[in-house]
């Protein structure tokens, strides 16, 4: 009976070796396939995902080679399943414009039948910026010497270029400008995060100037006294020397001492407006020659022009400069009332000064157009 149980034990004991040895077998088989089922045979190569690209990089994303064809895909979620083909090429990688695509889920595909699972998907983030934009003051007109202050509409950007007629301004560099004459003016701007990717305002103001017509002063002598007018304006102010005279606020100023005189007025655009100088040289036992008695004709003129003054006891210097300053012609004429300016024909059409100069007196300085 022992020998018979015995017997019977050891029996059993193989029979349950035997099934260990089994179940071993198919775990082993089973772990073999789970390792076989999520493996990643397909992946695509990972860049600094913390970093936040500039709008102008581009972005290659690559792919785990060794495969005859790739299929890239993208989601608006993350999810590496039904997403949008977007490119089928034998190369592993493609480039893609950061901005465009930022935000968006990549995962690619191969139709090897060794590898039927998608890649992990990958995904980016990019800056965006403020638009670009011109605060200014809402009258773009300017008077002559007047300027008007166009700045950054934002805060943000640390880099400018202010443009003219769509041309660099040499220096132009900060983030306002004074505009000081006519033009069409735009910014380009960039913020510190991407210094190299340049932002245009695209537009802007476009400033003009006030067609003006500078006071004029004219002079005559009456009861010995020389009476320096012009013909309009308001808030008047009269210089002598670059100083203003005292109480001299009107249409008209008496000259009491020789200089340089001139004369400011606000016109009806509200622009300040200078004269000329008017030079007066002499006050002769308190007469002076009365400058507006003296004329020069035809004008415009081609070939000659003629001086006439009421003054023929007078001699009286005149020259002739072009605008940019150089003497053309000069003598004297005395004792007679009229005299002739020849041989003008060679002079090329355009403005001239013609100026008197009497030699007890003060000069003049009349503006002619030659044909």
């Amino acid at each position: 009976m022992i020998h018979l149980k015995s017997t019977h034990f050891v029996s059993e004991f193989r029979s349950l070796r035997t099934l260990l040895l089994k179940l071993f077998t198919l775990l082993t088989f089973v772990i073999f396939l789970g390792q076989q089922g999520y493996s990643q045979c397909l992946g695509i190569m990972t860049f600094p995902t913390s970093e936040i690209f500039c709008p102008s990089q581009e972005i290659t994303l690559t792919a785990t080679a060794g495969f005859e064809n790739y299929k890239w895909y993208y989601n608006f979620s993350n999810e590496n399943s039904a997403g949008t083909l977007y490119s089928e090429t034998t190369d592993n990688s493609i480039t893609l414009n950061a901005s465009e695509w930022a935000v968006t889920y990549w995962y690619v595909e191969t139709d090897d039948s060794e590898c039927t699972e998608p890649s992990p998907t990958v995904v980016w983030d990019s800056w965006i910026f403020a638009p670009i934009a011109i605060s200014h003051d809402p009258n773009t007109t300017l008077c002559p010497a007047d300027s008007s202050l166009i700045e950054s509409a934002f805060n943000g950007p640390s880099n400018f270029q202010w443009y003219q007629d769509f041309l660099p301004i040499e220096g132009a560099t900060e983030s306002q400008y004074w505009v000081t004459e006519p033009g069409y003016y735009t910014l380009q701007a960039s913020y510190p995060q991407c210094p190299n990717y340049w932002l245009s305002s695209g537009v802007g103001p476009e400033f003009n100037e006030y067609l003006v017509e500078l006071p004029e002063i004219s002079a005559q002598t009456i009861d010995s006294e020389v009476i320096l007018f012009i013909e309009s304006g308001s808030n008047i102010q009269w210089y002598i020397d670059g100083t203003a005279i005292e109480d001299a606020n009107e249409l008209n100023y008496t000259a009491v001492e020789t200089g340089v005189y001139t004369v400011t007025i606000v016109d009806g655009n509200g622009c300040t407006l200078e004269s000329e100088g008017f030079i007066l040289k002499a006050l002769s036992d308190g007469h002076t020659y009365m400058d507006d008695a003296t004329i020069a004709f035809p004008n415009p003129f081609s070939d000659y022009l003629q001086i006439k003054t009421a003054q023929p006891t007078h001699l009286i210097n005149y020259k002739l400069f072009s605008l940019t300053g150089k003497l053309l012609k000069s003598g004297s004429c005395n004792a007679q009332t009229e005299y002739s300016i020849r041989d003008l024909n060679n002079l090329n059409p355009g403005m001239y000064i013609l100026e008197f100069s009497p030699n007890n007196g003060m000069s003049k300085n009349l503006k002619l157009v030659k044909e």
